[in-house]
């Protein structure tokens, strides 16, 4: 049988026009499927985005509470990284400890507080690119709502695409640039919708909560009370008192082991020597809750961070006292313009407690001596403001004894005679020895700043007493 040209090419006419209305009809269709699938998934997508959005104002609002920087970025980016709801605890743990700290709005946590309350250990490995990235792009990233789908490009020559090639790469590239929903295209929201609901892109990202008690502003204010009403019951306590006659007794002793006789021995000194010790067992009484509260709190708690509080321990127990705790619990002291610890506050109570020392109640080398010698020339006081009582002991409900040992004491003897002290040294290089009331230790002081702490609120440089209204 002869070999037909024309039927052949008939033939093979037909079988590729076939198969090219097959490559178009399955693009077409393929084009058709992913449309449809899309506008499926755009509710899929939209729920993504609400949680992606939700998780970005939590984390914003998260930032407002702790400090700007890197390590801040990488914290709420671990939070969003380690679970579908890390970022929401965090914010919640953070705005508690904000409040619990007594912070106004736009005053941050220290990064020492948010560690105290939350522990990420895999931030230091996080990749830089995710803390550079946009939050709001790694929140969709993380959450589903965002992808980036293969590009396709039909490069078909144009013989090729006469017999149908290419088709489905066109179809796939139409469908990459067709707009779909808030600048994804049609092959974006497919690919997004095949992702996962929650992608963590800090591989193990690890986020764990503490329950830190934290010493709140409140607190603080109740911490304050509780320590000056204990200072008050202890300062008219019973043990006060005998400790107060504890004293008169070493002054007097002391007295007799100077050569001088007991009857020389003024009332003014005895009265400083009973204040000294009962402030000073009322302070002890104090102390001991104030070690309770720092162990419970510390540095991390919020201890030191509430004024209320450390201002009273300051009045109380003297500022140098209270450095002395702060540097016990790795808190840096406050200092002066010179670098030195400031001093400049150092309370009357541990003044006194200090000048313990020069009625032999400790170490000798103790601030200088009140002189009993009264001024002739110095107006007394009127009878009336002489001291209720004369000279006896303040006890319990004698109050207006204890008002005017606070408005007269060391000024004026009982009897409202003005009380002279050793004047003002001048020599800017002079130094006096002291004990530490904190420390116990010995230590060589600018005499003339250790006569300002002693006696500067009260007298004149000559060594007069100052004369306030109403005296």
């Amino acid at each position: 049988m002869a070999f037909n040209s024309k039927e052949f090419q008939a033939n093979f006419l037909n079988q590729v026009t076939d198969r090219i209305g097959e490559m178009t009809d399955e693009a077409k269709a393929f084009k058709e499927r992913q449309i449809e699938a899309s506008d499926r998934n755009k509710a899929l997508i939209s729920t993504r985005t609400a949680r992606a959005n939700a998780a970005v104002s939590l984390g914003r609002e998260a930032l407002q509470y702790i400090p700007e920087g890197a390590r801040s970025k990488a914290i709420i980016r671990t939070a969003m990284a380690s679970g579908m709801t890390g970022v929401s605890e965090l914010r919640n743990k953070l705005a508690k400890a904000h409040a619990d700290a007594g912070l106004a709005a736009g005053q941050t946590l220290s990064m020492n507080d948010v560690e105290a309350v939350i522990n990420m250990p895999n931030i230091p490995d996080i990749d830089t690119k995710y803390i550079d990235m946009p939050l709001e792009q790694f929140a969709k990233e993380t959450y589903g709502a965002t992808a980036q789908a293969t590009k396709f490009k039909d490069d078909t020559n144009i013989v090729g695409r006469l017999f149908g090639f290419g088709a489905m790469d066109r179809a796939r590239e139409e469908l990459g640039e067709m707009d779909a929903m808030d600048g994804m295209s049609v092959a974006d929201i497919n690919a997004a919708a095949r992702l996962a609901e929650f992608n963590s892109l800090i591989p193990n990202a690890v986020m764990s909560f503490s329950e830190m008690k934290r010493f709140s502003k409140l607190e603080g204010f109740n911490f304050s009370k509780e320590i000056t009403e204990t200072y008050d019951d202890a300062l008219a306590s019973r043990e006060a008192q005998d400790e107060a006659e504890k004293a008169e007794k070493a002054l007097l002793e002391k007295a007799i082991a100077d050569g001088r006789d007991q009857s020389d021995v003024s009332t003014t000194e005895i009265l400083e020597a009973q204040r000294i010790a009962r402030e000073f067992y009322a302070r002890g009484k104090v102390e001991e809750e104030i070690k309770v509260y720092a162990g419970m709190y510390g540095e991390a708690g919020g201890f030191f961070d509430q004024k209320v509080a450390t201002d009273q321990i300051s009045r109380l127990m003297g500022k140098e006292y209270l450095d002395t705790l702060k540097a016990e619990y790795g808190i840096e002291v406050d200092k002066g313009e010179d670098g030195a610890e400031d001093i400049k506050e150092k309370t009357p109570n541990q003044e006194a407690a200090e000048s313990m020392l020069s009625v032999g109640i400790g170490s000798v080398g103790g601030p200088p001596s009140v002189s009993s010698t009264v001024s002739p020339t110095l107006k007394p006081l009127p009878k009336e403001k002489h001291r209720p009582g004369g000279d006896r002991k303040a006890g319990f409900g004698d109050a207006d004894i204890r008002q005017w040992d606070k408005q007269y004491g060391g000024r004026y003897t009982f009897d409202g005679q003005p009380i002279l002290v050793e004047p003002r040294p001048t020599d800017p290089k002079a130094k006096v020895t002291i004990t530490k009331f904190v420390t116990g230790r010995k230590t060589r002081v600018n005499a003339m700043d250790h006569w300002d702490d002693q006696y500067g609120d009260t007298h004149n440089p000559d060594g007069t007493p100052k004369q306030f209204k109403g005296d």
